[in-house]
C-alpha cells in the first residue's frame, strides 16, 4: 500500500470519527429523543432495549476511534518536526536567562575584569542545539544527570557570547565559545509546556492527531454518563 493510499485511509478514519462523535454529542446536548429517527429516508422506531441506545453509540463511537489509531501513520503521536522546533526555539531563548550567572563567570574569567578594572559594555550570544555540532564529549559527565546520554544530547546547548569591555581605560573585545550547558528538568518542562501550547495552536499536529482523541473520548464519556442517568447506574468512587 502506496503513502498516498495510507494517507486516504487515515483521512478517511479520522472523518468518521469527527462526524460521529459530533453527531453524538449534538444528539446528547440538544437532548435528541433515540426512541426514533430517520436513516437513509427510511422512519425507524426502536421499540426494545431503549435504555442501552447510548451504550450503543459509546461502542460505535469507541470502534471509529480504533479505527482512527489503526489508520494514523506511525509516529503520528510523537511530536513532530515543528513541535520540536517550537520547543528548541523556546529553549535557545529562555537558557541564557536562566543561566546568566554561569555565562557571566566565564566573561570574568576571559576579560579579567574584577569589578574594579573594568566593566561589560555590550555583548552577543548565540544559542546552538548541541545535536547540531559535532560531538565532542564535552559533557558526558552531565549526561548522568538525566541517566538517559541520548535524551541528554538532544537537549543540550552550545551557548556562546562575544561582549566589548572596558579594562583600565582600553577598549577590548572578549569571547566565550562553546560553553556546554545541560538544562535542569524543571527548566526542560517549562519549555515543553511552552511548546506544546503555543505549537498546538501553530502547527497542525494537535488538530490532526491529538484533537480526534479528545474530541472523541468526550464523546464517548458523555454516552456512558447518558447510559448510566437512564438506566440509575450510580458510579461509585
Amino acid at each position: 500500500m502506496g503513502i498516498d493510499d495510507v494517507d486516504g485511509d487515515f483521512k478517511k478514519a479520522r472523518a468518521f470519527l469527527l462526524t460521529y462523535s459530533t453527531l453524538i454529542l449534538i444528539l446528547w446536548y440538544f437532548s435528541v429523543d433515540l426512541k426514533g429517527f430517520n436513516f437513509l429516508g427510511v422512519a425507524i422506531e426502536i421499540r426494545d432495549n431503549v435504555e442501552n441506545v447510548h451504550l450503543v453509540a459509546a461502542l460505535g463511537n469507541l470502534y471509529f476511534l480504533i479505527r482512527f489509531f489503526q489508520k494514523a501513520p506511525s509516529g503520528s503521536f510523537k511530536l513532530d518536526s515543528d513541535m520540536v522546533s517550537v520547543f528548541e526555539s523556546a529553549l535557545k531563548t529562555v537558557a541564557p536567562y536562566v543561566y546568566m550567572r554561569m555565562l557571566y563567570s566565564s566573561m570574568v574569567e576571559v576579560s579579567g575584569i574584577d569589578g574594579v578594572r573594568g566593566k561589560f559594555r555590550k555583548f552577543e550570544k548565540d544559542v546552538t542545539m548541541g545535536h547540531q555540532l559535532a560531538d565532542t564529549g564535552s559533557s558526558v559527565l552531565k549526561y548522568i544527570y538525566y541517566r538517559n546520554p541520548e535524551r541528554a544530547k538532544r537537549v543540550e546547548l552550545s551557548m556562546s557570547v562575544a561582549f566589548l569591555y572596558f579594562r583600565d581605560g582600553v577598549e577590548r573585545i572578549g569571547q566565550v565559545k562553546g560553553k556546554r550547558i545541560v538544562p535542569g528538568v524543571a527548566l526542560i518542562l517549562f519549555c515543553r509546556i511552552y511548546a506544546f501550547i503555543k505549537g498546538s495552536l501553530i502547527t497542525a499536529w494537535f488538530t490532526d492527531y491529538i484533537l480526534p482523541v479528545l474530541y472523541a473520548l468526550a464523546s464517548i464519556v458523555v454516552s456512558l454518563l447518558a447510559w448510566c442517568q437512564v438506566n440509575h447506574v450510580y458510579l461509585v468512587c
